[in-house]
């Protein structure tokens, strides 16, 4: 953190006090700065704490900050830290700099955060477009059509560390609120993580997700993972996961599953303003009835960019794959295979902000090609995301 100190007290670009509030505070405030390099931090926190009453400067408020961070007396760190950054007229790099202390923090002593994201869908129900189908000798017709829905995303995310078994717990949840209650949507992930070795590199996460839709229960996925850094360098991280779980569906007992999946990401620094990243995952299901059980696999390239002329975040990801069914469909006749494709392009700007939020924009593209057309689908997304 020391770099991010140093970048901290250049990056402050108001001076931090003014000449005419005296030499007495000048001297006293480099006495302060010398006492906190020299590791002195008790001397250094009160020096910090007397020139606070004189002066709201947020230099020495950042100072102080930093001073109970170095104490570990993050409680009163924290508040410290989001009051600068809160002020509408912090530099974004001063923002910048003020991140890492604040993420460390929370990593340290836990947070619940919420977003809300206003979603544009042009087919929440995944529906085919396709008027007409075979079932064997027969034609069918939909009933219904892919049409444009409107609405509201909430979500939540919060971890606890628990130092007694040198772990933590975790939560993720969302909320898609469309017109009425029949497309509404509930995610709920809750578990817990236990690190395997000192470093943390290995971790141990058993958990339970849940589903809901329309209102009403869709499913339970108690599963137990297993993540681990397997790289890393300044530049770049290479990270995997293990999952297992069983899938059971309220309502559709044929779809009973035993999931496992494996992911590999990457994540590598090209220049001091681009970072590539590159996923890729395997899946199996073993479901109740064999129709319904399939494997497959998807891979991911992704870049995001920073253009500081216009203080601009652009991110661009695409992502292929395909799932194949283990036997015939019983009500098609035929042994579905499916291909994906998705696209996605995020934009956001470090000036951009509601509240003490980020703002940005997301757009998607979404295509299930399947030989069984009943399944093939296509659909666009448009997301303003506020976190």
């Amino acid at each position: 953190m020391r770099r991010l100190a140093l970048a901290l007290l250049l990056a402050v670009s108001a001076p931090c006090l003014a000449e005419s509030e005296g030499e007495a505070l000048q001297r006293a405030f480099i006495e302060a700065m010398q006492a906190q390099e020299a590791g002195d931090l008790a001397h250094a926190e009160s020096a910090f704490r007397d020139l606070l009453k004189a002066t709201n400067a947020p230099r020495v408020k950042l100072e102080l900050a930093r001073t109970l961070y170095l104490e570990g007396k993050y409680a009163e760190a924290k508040p410290l830290f989001s009051e600068v950054s809160k002020q509408a007229d912090t530099p974004w790099r001063v923002r910048d700099n003020i991140a890492p202390f604040v993420r460390d923090i929370e990593e340290r002593t836990g947070y619940l955060k919420f977003g809300m994201t206003v979603v544009t869908d042009s087919n929440p129900r995944s529906l085919a477009a396709q008027k007409e189908f075979a079932i064997g000798d027969l034609r069918v017709t939909p009933i219904e059509a892919p049409k444009k829905m409107h609405g509201l995303r909430y979500s939540a995310r919060g971890w606890l560390p628990l130092e007694p078994i040198g772990g933590a717990g975790y939560l993720a949840a969302s909320y898609a609120d469309y017109p009425g209650e029949e497309l509404d949507r509930l995610t709920l992930d809750v578990g817990g993580v236990k690190n395997l070795t000192s470093s943390g590199r290995i971790r141990v996460k058993p958990g339970m997700e849940f589903g809901a839709f329309g209102g009403h229960r869709l499913y339970r996925f108690p599963y137990i993972g297993l993540d681990a850094v397997l790289a890393q360098t300044n530049t770049s991280r290479l990270t995997g996961e293990l999952k297992v779980g069983k899938v059971k569906f309220a309502d559709f007992g044929y779809l009973d599953a035993t999931n496992t999946s494996a992911a590999v990401s990457a994540r590598k620094l090209v220049s001091s303003n681009a970072t590539v990243t590159l996923s890729a995952s395997l899946e199996n299901s073993s479901a109740k009835e064999r129709p319904y059980s399939y494997s497959g696999w998807d891979l991911g390239p992704g870049i995001d960019s920073f253009w500081p002329e216009w203080t601009l975040m652009v991110g661009a990801r695409a992502s292929v794959g395909s799932r194949q069914y283990a036997a015939t469909d019983p009500m098609f006749g035929e042994r579905r295979v499916d291909a994906k494709r998705r696209l996605e392009l995020s934009v956001g700007n470090k000036r951009w902000r509601w509240r003490d939020h980020d703002v940005s924009v997301v757009a998607s593209l979404e295509e299930n090609r399947s030989n069984i057309g009943f399944y093939s689908y296509r659909k666009t997304n448009v997301s303003v995301v506020v976190e």
